[in-house]
């Protein structure tokens, strides 16, 4: 699947940057074009209003051989460039002569035929060459070789070699460039669509083993309670008080079922953002100091000593709701996970412009290879013991959350025999 989502992000990329190189390199070209042909328009009409106003120079018959200008000529139209070329018409459609540089053969001439048609510039190609052709109709006097006659159109040609062949090399190197841009969007597309897809491939690995162990999660209770339902219709004439034992034990699994529902319903609304913190200012070590005075009962119960350190007064601006959930997953781990004999140690204190909140115990501990993992949702370092103290492995990712979204921190040391603390610090605003 991630394979094929990659090749459509190269195939897209690809896609793209051949698209915007097409529009460059298009922009480029014409634009380019435009300004050489604007600029041998500006001399053609330029060259055309001199010969329209000034006497036009001797003409060369076309079968005559190459025809050299007097000086005079020379002089008046030095600034020309060879690669004019006047063409002079009869008004039968005739070509009378020609001038300047530019050598045309005469089976070309009729190509350039213009009589009956508005005048103006245009182009024209012929045998591949491309000529750039200003046309002016005048009735004008020409001398031809030696002879007087009445010319009545005229035509100044400019052979565009150069700028076609500057044309050419630039549409060269575009399509050139077109081509290795191609290729490098290529190499780098596969490249940075594999480092894009690697965190949504991650988070779909992470999301497939979420609902692997939700699944087992649930069918677990589910099943206890199954059997446990079967098992009183074996003896539908027994009393309640015979089959308490089964119904104690269905109560159980359906309320740690219940507990498993709570928890993956507050995980799913916190990954939509459909959880917002209600932020308000409150007391904090009055809620610390109650939620300790809950958990010592505990505490006594199974012979652990609890000892408290409560900086006083403590206010903050947070959810005294969601704080409190996290200090009951705090102390409610760290009193599963002490042995008989052993301490909890909880302190709350104010830090310059945060506060510490430390739960400390004398427990089992955890290796450190568990550690970076603990906030993982399901991840438990020992399953049977977890088992033992019905645990479910999304209370710390639950707390994790929690503290995120009070732009917090947690953080965790840990020592197997010797015990785990989890420190959390919180801005007070």
């Amino acid at each position: 699947m991630f394979r094929k989502t990659r090749i459509r992000l190269v195939t897209l990329n690809v896609v793209v940057v051949f698209l915007l190189l097409n529009a460059l390199g298009s922009a480029v070209y014409y634009t380019m074009k435009y300004r050489l042909y604007s600029q041998v328009d500006r001399e053609l009409e330029k060259v055309s209003q001199r010969l329209t106003v000034d006497p036009l120079p001797r003409l060369q018959r076309i079968n005559d051989d190459p025809f050299p200008y007097n000086r005079l000529e020379r002089k008046k139209y030095m600034d020309l460039d060879r690669r004019y070329a006047l063409l002079v018409w009869d008004s039968f459609g005739r070509v009378i002569g020609t001038a300047f540089g530019e050598r045309l053969e005469p089976e070309e001439l009729p190509n350039f035929f213009h009589i009956g048609k508005p005048d103006g510039i245009e182009t024209v190609t012929i045998k591949g060459q491309v000529y750039r052709v200003q046309t002016v109709t005048v009735p004008k006097k020409v001398v031809v070789g030696d002879h007087l006659q009445v010319a009545y159109q005229f035509q100044l040609i400019y052979n565009l070699a150069p700028e076609q062949n500057m044309l050419s090399s630039l549409l060269y190197v575009v399509v050139i460039g077109d081509i290795v841009s191609i290729v490098i969007a290529i190499i780098v597309g596969w490249f940075l669509a594999r480092r894009a897809l690697i965190p949504i491939q991650v988070s779909w690995e992470k999301q497939q083993q979420f609902i692997a162990d939700a699944s087992h999660e649930l069918r677990t209770p589910l099943t206890a309670i199954m059997v446990n339902l079967e098992r009183l219709f074996r003896h539908p004439d027994h009393t309640i008080e015979q089959e308490s034992e089964k119904i104690m034990i269905g109560m159980q699994e359906a309320k740690r079922l219940s507990k498993l529902v709570a928890d993956l319903l507050t995980l799913a609304r916190s990954d939509s953002n459909e959880l917002q913190i209600m932020s308000r200012k409150f007391r904090l070590d009055e809620m610390v100091q109650k939620c300790t005075q809950v958990f010592s009962q505990l505490a006594i119960v199974k012979e652990i000593s609890l000892e408290t350190a409560i900086e006083e007064p403590l206010e903050i601006v947070g959810d005294e709701e969601r704080l409190h959930q996290l200090m009951v997953i705090l102390l409610d781990n760290a009193l599963k996970y002490t042995n008989k004999g052993g301490t909890i140690f909880v302190s709350c204190k104010k830090e310059g412009n945060r506060v510490a909140i430390l739960v400390k115990d004398s427990g089992i501990g955890i290796s450190k290879e568990n550690i970076p993992f603990l906030f993982d949702r399901f991840f438990r370092v020992d399953k049977m013991r977890s088992r033992e103290t019905e645990g479910t492995g999304l209370g710390l990712s639950i707390a994790k959350w929690i503290v995120d979204a009070h732009h917090g921190k947690i953080t965790v040391s840990s020592e197997e025999g010797i015990g785990t603390s989890f420190l959390v610090t919180l801005p007070l605003k």
